[in-house]
């Protein structure tokens, strides 16, 4: 936790796809609230130009991305938030000093602030990648096939523990929030907006289990999402969804897990069912292909990227259950008037299943939202909305009540 003054060190950290506008709002909205910058890509741009001895503005960010995961593994996961703590231990002074930590890539980076002082929230910024990508075009010279291959890496999902890994530092924030507006102006009318809604959830963190006003509906339907996807077994990733009616009540939930009659990957194979199929993939090649040797797992990797590994899975998905569940108790209601609410965005085959029953709106908890299900939930007729506020994470640690 640190000493006594740097345990009370307010910081805000923020996290986010390139082009979602942390920096943005950093300097724009959090500074003019007092908070002092600290920005974990300059502590890495400042090592690249001393030990590359070149100028990190003039190289692509692929080489500062794989820079940093060198940079990780060689000096530990948290490498960059330890540098960023150590310029804030030799300049606080009291416990009223009130930094922001922005460019936060990797959940180790996360832990080590939280470690540092219990007044650490972490904000999700949230950008659709279409306007991601007009916001940084002119860095790509209009290569967008440039863009997405950065934008994968910096999600992380096939990243190793020390890469950049913004998926998950996203799914830890304590507060998610949209900046979906392409702001042309400081100070117009869509600037304000965005800094009102910031600044509310400064305000709310600033001064946590006050509640001053009601919870909104939105965050504690999330949260109960979240709740419910701690009931599965999957070895990967719980997702937690809930179909609500038009009043606001929540009419049936579902997690993802195998169907009730079989067993969980756990108890049937010690691990994840499509990591199996994948290892006996590698084996197969081996065996067929005697000199493979290495190859085998770059043909493995090759296969994994093109082929979606996901629809292997032996699970019902968590809004396949919720929409099974509500077919099984017979519940008569107005679907088209329902919400469902998912802790991800939903897969093509889920998308598939809520235009075909009827589900008009759907609000969702993911960064990077699946773009062949977006069409089909726009085909149907499906509004769907990036859910934005205080998350599962901290929803306790700022709405709970002082006793």
């Amino acid at each position: 936790m640190g000493n006594d003054v740097t345990g009370q060190a307010h910081i805000i950290g923020l996290t986010g796809s390139f082009g979602s506008g942390c920096t943005y709002i950093g300097q724009n909205i959090l500074e003019k609230r007092g908070y002092q910058p600290i920005s974990l890509s300059k502590i890495l741009r400042e090592r690249f130009r001393e030990e590359k001895k070149q100028d990190p503005s003039a190289c692509h960010r692929r080489d500062l991305q794989d820079f940093g995961d060198e940079l990780r593994k060689k000096e530990g996961h948290g490498f960059l938030a330890e540098e960023a703590l150590r310029k804030i231990r030799e300049k606080t002074g009291t416990a009223e000093q009130k930094w922001i930590v922005d460019s936060i890539r990797n959940p180790a980076e996360v832990q080590a602030l939280r470690n540092f002082s219990q007044h650490f929230f972490l904000f999700g910024i949230y950008a659709d990648k279409d306007l991601r990508w007009k916001r940084v075009e002119g860095k790509y010279d209009g290569d967008s096939k440039r863009f997405n291959e950065d934008d994968a890496n910096d999600t992380g999902e096939s990243s190793e523990s020390h890469g950049q890994k913004v998926g998950a530092c996203f799914y830890g924030a304590d507060v998610v929030i949209s900046n979906s507006e392409h702001i042309t102006t400081v100070d117009n009318e869509d600037f304000r907006k965005l800094e009102g809604r910031i600044n509310k959830y400064v305000d709310l963190v600033s001064n946590p289990l006050t509640k001053n006003k009601p919870i909104r509906p939105e965050e504690a339907l999330m949260a109960m999402a979240y709740a419910a996807s701690q009931q599965s077994s999957c070895l990967k990733r719980k997702v937690g969804a809930l179909i609500v009616d038009e009043f606001g009540s929540v009419i049936s939930s579902g997690v993802n897990e195998v169907p009730m009659a079989e067993k969980p990957c756990q108890q049937e194979y010690r691990d994840c069912h499509r990591d199996k199929l994948s290892k006996d993939f590698c084996k197969t090649l081996r065996a067929q292909i005697p000199d493979i040797g290495d190859n085998a797992e770059r043909a493995r990797d090759l296969f994994r990227k093109h082929f979606k590994m996901l629809d292997y899975c032996r699970a019902l998905h968590a809004e396949e259950t919720a929409i099974v569940n509500l077919a099984r108790t017979g519940r008569a209601v107005s679907l088209d008037r329902c919400t469902l609410y998912t802790t991800t965005y939903p897969c093509r085959l889920c998308a598939n299943k809520i235009t075909t029953i009827g589900i008009k709106r759907v609000v969702y908890l993911e960064p990077y939202p699946d773009q062949e299900a977006k069409i089909i939930l726009k085909n149907g007729s499906v509004r769907d909305e990036f859910f934005e506020g205080v998350t599962f994470k901290a929803y306790f640690r700022i709405y709970g009540e002082e006793r």
